[in-house]
């Protein structure tokens, strides 16, 4: 997260983020409407989480917390590039997200973000 800031030249948003873990896999559905191949949502400073020992077992925990922290991070850039910029910095390369971010970007994250950014 921290090198995401530095190589960004961003700060932690002043806004806290809570981060909510469901007690089981049921809850995360019908809390967030996602399906279970989700591991987590953000939206207005709230992070819900599947149950930690769920992403745990299947690799992805600190992938999905640190995804979920980004969008919290990159609150005010534009929904269309939150994904892709994401997806790339965690290197899921394989997302179509991904390429929508990259026909844009110019290789300057800073400049990137705060041309992008909506508030």
């Amino acid at each position: 997260m921290y090198k995401f800031l530095d190589e960004a030249s961003l700060t932690l948003p002043t806004t806290p983020v809570s981060v909510y873990e469901t007690t089981n896999l049921y809850e995360f559905n019908k809390t967030t409407g996602m399906p279970y191949s989700v591991g987590g949502i953000y939206k207005d400073f709230i992070i819900i989480l599947q149950p930690r020992d769920v992403l745990i077992k299947k690799g992805v925990f600190y992938k999905v917390l640190t995804h979920e922290l980004l969008h919290w991070v990159l609150y005010g850039l534009k929904e269309e590039y939150q994904e892709g910029l994401i997806y790339w910095w965690l290197k899921d390369y394989e997302k179509d997200e991904v390429d929508k971010f990259l026909d844009v970007f110019d290789g300057d994250l800073h400049k990137f973000i705060i041309s992008n950014w909506k508030e």
